[in-house]
């Protein structure tokens, strides 16, 4: 028994003809004839009655088409289904987020896309981006959105964004009040605000920073970009923030950005990645490509 078999029992109960179900479906009439015969074996049941006139359905038939019908109708809604997930249109899918981007642009995309797919079914989990990406690579989402330039066997990346990281000090500060750049020796003992140094991208940034020679004094660590930026307001010492976050304030002058001779910091990245195994299908690829999309069109996001 197989779903050809389904078929033609379906098509012969409906037609109450071995040869109208034979042109329905393609088949030759004595092959629809002897698979039906065999069916029948297979059931150790007679389930139709043969005339002259066609044939009709015995009792034990008539039970067996409600159970047919209803496997092909299940096994014809999976296959719609299939296709509304191979679409994108409906299915799962899990994103593993940076946490402040999940708190800032990501939303934005999202809104979109869960507009115009609202039978997918969206979880995000969020996390440093060290984390997400562990979690990747741990099967425990389908795709990652981190601060991070990966370059990682097994692992598709795409970086979306790039962004100048900026060093500021509060207007009160008196490097706010100098003219043109100062040197590293400068900042020897200054108040230093910091982000979380166990992120290489941050080292990175630290590192820098001794190694033009700016002994700056670590005033405070604090784990959240947003933290540091309020601190930094406040007036509690020099920070290294991104340059979306402080537009407003060096505009309006409650930030002031300090040129260090000698000193050149490297952008912050954002990127999606995703595992080469991974099947590139349904909700995975739309969001995936929702997510290029929407940082090419939206402002640039503000904190890590």
């Amino acid at each position: 028994m197989d779903l050809t078999d389904l078929r033609i029992f379906r098509e012969v109960a409906e037609t109450g003809s071995f040869s109208r179900a034979a042109e329905r479906l393609f088949l030759a009439q004595p092959t629809v004839s002897h698979r039906m015969a065999a069916l029948e074996n297979a059931m150790g049941a007679q389930l139709f009655v043969r005339s002259g006139r066609g044939v009709q359905l015995t009792p034990a038939g008539a039970l067996y088409l409600q159970y047919a019908q209803a496997g092909l109708e299940s096994l014809e809604q999976g296959g719609r289904a299939v296709s509304q997930y191979l679409l994108g249109r409906s299915g799962s899918i899990v994103l593993g987020c940076a946490t402040s981007t999940a708190n800032h642009i990501l939303p934005q995309i999202l809104r979109r896309y869960v507009a115009d797919h609202p039978e997918v079914d969206v979880r995000v989990r969020t996390g440093i981006s060290h984390d997400v990406l562990d979690l990747l690579l741990a099967r425990q989402v389908d795709l990652a959105l981190v601060r991070l330039e990966v370059h990682q066997p097994g692992v598709v990346s795409q970086v979306v964004l790039r962004e100048p990281v900026l060093l500021v000090a509060p207007a009160a500060h008196r490097f706010s009040r100098r003219q043109g750049p100062l040197s590293p020796a400068d900042l020897r003992g200054a108040p230093f605000l910091i982000y979380l140094r166990q992120t290489d991208y941050w080292a990175q940034i630290y590192g820098a920073l001794r190694q033009a020679g700016a002994d700056l004094h670590l005033a405070m660590e604090l784990d959240a970009l947003e933290a540091v930026h309020a601190m930094a307001l406040a007036g509690l010492g020099l920070a290294v923030l991104p340059a979306s976050t402080v537009q407003d304030d060096l505009a309006k002058g409650r930030l002031q950005q300090l040129e260090i001779s000698g000193l050149s910091l490297p952008d912050r990245v954002t990127s999606i990645l995703r595992r080469v195994d991974t099947p590139f299908v349904g909700p995975v690829e739309a969001v995936w490509d929702q997510l290029r999309a929407g940082f090419a069109e939206a402002p640039e996001d503000p904190v890590d």
